[in-house]
C-alpha cells in the first residue's frame, strides 16, 4: 500500500508580528462588529450621561463610560500586547517550527515536535488577518498559519477553500 501525500505541506516559524496578528484574531474576535461593540457600549454610556446632564446624575455616567473606554484602550492597545510580547520572548514561542499538511479526508498539524491529526469537520472558526491565518478547533486548539509560508497563490488559495465553510 503507497503512503499518501499531502495536498498542501507547509512549515514556518512564527515572528512576534505574525503571532500578535494571530493572537488578536483570537482574543478580539473574528468579525469587526465584534471588535467594536464594547467600545460602542462605552460610548452610549456617554452618550447617555450627556442626555441626562451634567447638573445632575448624568456626569456619573459620562465619568464612567469615559474610564470604560480609556481602560478598554489600555487593555487593547498596551497591556496585552506587552504581556503577549514578554510570553512570546520568554518561551521562545518563535524559535519552535510548525507546520500543517493537507490532506484530501484531514489535517495535519505539527508543532514542537509533536503531530496532531484532525478532521476538516472539527474546525470551528477560521478568519483571515493581515498577516496571518487563524483556525480554532473544537477542542479550543488554535492555530496561526502565516501568509508568508505560502510559496504562491494557488497554493493560498488551497487552503483558504479548504477551510472556509
Amino acid at each position: 500500500m503507497s503512503e499518501q501525500r499531502p495536498a498542501l505541506s507547509l512549515r514556518y516559524y512564527l515572528n512576534l508580528e505574525e503571532s500578535q496578528d494571530g493572537f488578536a484574531l483570537v482574543t478580539f474576535g473574528k468579525k469587526t462588529f465584534t471588535r467594536f461593540l464594547t467600545p460602542l457600549i462605552s460610548i452610549a454610556i456617554i452618550v447617555w450621561g450627556a442626555y441626562l446632564g451634567f447638573s445632575g446624575v448624568g456626569r456619573y455616567y459620562v465619568a464612567l463610560g469615559a474610564f470604560f473606554l480609556i481602560m478598554q484602550g489600555l487593555m487593547r492597545y498596551w497591556l496585552l500586547p506587552m504581556l503577549f510580547k514578554r510570553q512570546f520572548v520568554r518561551y521562545q514561542f518563535g524559535k519552535s517550527e510548525q507546520g500543517i499538511d493537507l490532506y484530501q479526508d484531514h489535517f495535519e498539524l505539527y508543532a514542537t515536535g509533536k503531530k496532531q491529526s484532525a478532521q476538516y469537520a472539527e474546525v470551528q472558526s477560521f478568519a483571515i488577518g493581515k498577516l496571518t491565518y487563524m483556525l480554532e478547533l473544537k477542542n479550543h486548539t488554535v492555530v496561526i498559519v502565516p501568509k508568508r509560508a505560502f510559496t504562491d497563490s494557488a497554493a493560498q488559495s488551497k487552503f483558504e477553500n479548504s477551510f472556509k465553510k
